[in-house]
């Protein structure tokens, strides 16, 4: 290991000299004030869809200025109105949107702009990275064919030399290997960062004067994120662009966004530089989402806040403030009166829409007066050793191989993978274990082999005493199972759409043998156990949300009484406020019903606030384990160091100035040694 890795502390807060943290502000802000004539220019714009359910306004009276350099943050909750507002600016909504207000590109209106005219500029001078990148990319092209199509539409007469130079040159530029070979392969055969990375390089293809990313980093592993993030940064470096940023990650808007929009039905609730919001936000619906958000770089000692309540429908607003249901210091005017922006501080271009401003200011309150219900975090098993406790699951020594085939009529075997390399660990009764790792380190394998209650190559898996290799009927496997259950990621994958949530729910108590009358009261019970109404047993998944999905998803795990709950990502993609709601529900459930957890996700912020042990896995090798405060704290392996040190932190000043790590050739590295 280099010499100026070898005393590295924690890696969330590395410790970083004056002239290094001068360079990190200086590179990624906090920028001045914007000067000069701003790119595009956004006035009171207004986007309403004609739907059965009557007109749905998703956005109503928003305004903002986008300047060359600078990096705008969009974020609120799913149905908020922030995709419609990205999509507006480069004219990709419906064919049944109506669009009013004004949208100035360079003193060009683009609003009234026929389709043809609006592909003028698309790519040229506004261009967008989608979340999926497979969605923006045709799997019948070449990434080489894809990238020439966006320089030659532009600019027809480059030649074919010109244009497979800038195509490499774009490739090299946002850290593809090989580029000029890369050119003939095809989307499938790239990973999914290195699809984002591609998408990105068609985007800056044509130097443009605005770049939008919508969730760009959603489902990303955290190292990956923290690559296109750096990413986004060169790309606004080499064109100059403005950056428009949607995401629902308010880690990733700290480090990376200059200033920010908080958007709630449709409007925009809040508007400021990103440090004056985060160290003073003056809307409560920001102060929730403050909240709701875990915090990495710090032990939990709090439970979660989640905002009450749902969002109001689009299509039936109602009066007053549209947050006012859900406001824990909503008063009778609030219910009558929709604010609008006014400036809580003038000096510094802090505009706040809430009736209850003036209290907020004068009072000097934060998110912890506004939202009071901090429940401190009770230690779960207090009064039993974990030692003392019985070991629900254990890996000791579990191997897992694929063979590699080769293509052709006849194949053979070419080589092997090693999935799981010797893989232990153990799970006590009533707790949670987190399985961390990047896309590839043998996850998703560990889970399967559980799920399946294989029996492995070599080593032994032992759910709940009895060893998989005992298992000799398929009978002992069903009985197993129901002690064992998973809950996906998404939740649609395992609620069958066409099955009301009675059935839903009911499907496996009948494969137990459940009578009918124990059934109806097991599902009633699960029902209120997950905070949804038991009237509600007759709807579809489809008439639930996202975050109520997800709670029939657990719901219908604990059907059988299970007392091991394997969890695959089950949070990834939802809003901080439903996401904080989950974690609250499963924390509450393992101490109503001391069930242990094999929790697998992406998001570190969220393992560190769950998880009593962490189990870092790296090419199918468990290269740290142990209690979770201990491996955030004071990890050992290098790269549980880089792993820990990509996490965002929903903090300006300490996500600008602490240092990123990468895990390069086993070393640790800073990443502003690394090419991106």
């Amino acid at each position: 290991m280099s010499s100026n890795t070898q005393n590295t502390e924690a890696a969330l807060t590395v410790p970083v000299d004056d002239v290094l943290r001068y360079e990190l502000l200086e590179s990624n802000g906090p920028k001045n004030a914007p000067t000069g004539d701003p790119v595009m220019s956004v006035r009171d714009l207004n986007v309403s869809f004609n739907t059965e359910a009557g007109t749905v306004h998703a956005v109503r009276g928003v305004n903002f200025d986008l300047w060359g350099g600078r990096t705008l943050g969009i974020v609120g909750e799913s149905g908020s109105g922030k995709s419609v507002t990205a999509l507006s600016l480069i004219g990709l909504l419906d064919d049944n949107a109506h669009v009013k207000g004004s949208i100035k590109l360079r003193g060009t209106e683009l609003i009234g702009l026929t389709d043809e005219e609006m592909s003028q500029y698309r790519g040229a001078n506004i261009s967008m990275i989608f979340q999926d990148p497979l969605s923006a990319l045709t799997p019948m092209f070449s990434i080489g064919d894809q990238l020439a199509e966006a320089l030659k539409i532009h600019d027809p007469e480059m030649s074919k030399a010109d244009v497979r130079a800038r195509c490499i040159e774009l490739l090299e530029l946002v850290g593809i290997p090989e580029a000029e070979d890369r050119l003939d392969s095809y989307p499938h055969e790239f990973s999914g960062g290195m699809r984002q990375r591609v998408v990105i390089a068609i985007a800056i293809a044509n130097n443009p004067d605005i770049i939008i990313a919508d969730e760009p980093t959603t489902a990303l592993d955290v190292t990956i994120q923290a690559q296109i993030l750096d990413l986004l940064k060169v790309a606004q470096k080499e064109t100059g662009a403005a950056v428009v940023l949607i995401t629902h990650d308010l880690g990733v808007v700290a480090g990376i966004a200059d200033d920010i929009m908080v958007m709630y039905a449709g409007r925009a609730v809040e508007r400021a530089s990103v440090d004056t919001l985060f160290a003073r936000p003056g809307q409560p619906y920001t102060m929730g989402l403050f909240a709701a958000v875990p915090k990495p770089h710090m032990p939990s000692n709090t439970r979660l806040v989640p905002i009450k309540g749902n969002p109001p429908s689009l299509a039936a607003i109602p009066p007053g403030c549209p947050f006012s249901p859900r406001c824990p210091i909503a008063g009778p005017e609030c219910f009558k009166t929709e604010p609008h922006l006014e400036a809580l501080d003038p000096a510094e271009g802090h505009l706040v829409s809430c009736l209850k401003m003036q209290q907020i200011r004068d009072q000097h309150l934060t998110y912890k007066e506004v939202y009071p219900d901090l429940e401190p975090l009770t230690p779960k098993w207090a009064e039993v050793p974990r030692d003392e406790r019985p070991v629900v699951l254990e890996l000791k020594d579990v191997t897992k191989v694929f063979e590699v085939q080769s293509k052709g009529l006849i194949r053979r075997t070419k080589g092997i993978v090693t999935a799981m390399d010797k893989v232990s660990f153990q799970i006590h009764e009533g707790e949670t274990l987190a399985l961390v790792g990047e896309s590839g380190s043998g996850k998703s394998t560990t889970l399967m082999e559980i799920m399946d209650l294989a029996v492995p190559k070599e080593g032994t898996i032992t759910v709940l005493g009895k060893d998989t290799r005992d298992l000799k009927s398929a009978r002992e496997r069903r009985e197993l199972r129901r002690d064992l259950q998973v809950i996906f990621q998404d939740p649609m994958s395992s609620l069958d759409p066409r099955m009301p949530i009675y059935d839903v729910l009911a499907e496996p108590l009948r494969a137990q043998h459940w009578d009918k009358n124990k059934i109806n009261r097991r599902i009633g019970e699960l029902m209120g156990l997950v905070g949804i109404n038991p009237d509600y047993v007759d709807r579809f998944p489809s008439q639930f949300s996202g975050g109520q999905r997800q709670r029939i998803a657990i719901a219908r795990s604990l059907a059988t009484n299970p007392k091991l709950l394997l969890l695959d990502e089950p949070i990834a993609s939802l809003d901080v406020s439903i996401q904080a709601g989950i974690i609250n529900l499963l924390e509450d459930l393992q101490t109503q019903l001391k069930i242990s957890y094999l929790f697998v996700a992406h998001d570190l912020a969220v393992i560190r606030h769950i998880s009593d042990t962490v189990a870092v896995m790296h090419l199918g090798k468990i290269v740290e384990y142990g209690e979770t405060e201990e491996v955030f704290n004071n990890p050992q392996d290098p790269y549980t160091k880089a792993l820990l040190s990509a996490i965002p932190i929903p903090d300006p000043p300490v996500e600008r100035t602490r240092l990123r790590l990468v895990y390069k050739d086993g070393e640790l590295v800073p990443a502003n040694e690394v090419h991106v």
